[in-house]
């Protein structure tokens, strides 16, 4: 994806623009409407913050947003990693 815009699928939408700073930020929106406690909202968080560390390289100059759409939990984090991963390699090309 070059430029700015937005990509998503079952689990996330990811919005991206590049930046000035030089480097990649990262914010991530896990609402309560979605998830309605607070231990699923930080879990969905805890992993959206670890895939885009793992997946995502620093240097790039991005600003990236994550916005989950279904909860997430320990039982689904897998397919949820995966579904991430998929639309940050996909934005680096």
């Amino acid at each position: 994806m070059l430029g700015a815009g937005s990509m998503a699928n079952k689990w996330f939408v990811v919005y991206a623009q590049k930046n000035a700073a030089g480097i990649s930020r990262l914010g991530v929106v896990a609402g309560k409407r979605i998830m309605p406690t607070a231990v699923s909202r930080n879990f969905a968080k805890r992993l959206v913050r670890e895939v885009f560390r793992r997946n995502f390289p620093a240097d790039f100059a991005w600003d990236v947003v994550v916005r989950a759409r279904r909860q997430l939990g320990p039982e689904t984090s897998a397919e949820g990693r995966l579904a991430l991963q998929q639309l940050l390699q996909a934005m680096q090309k």
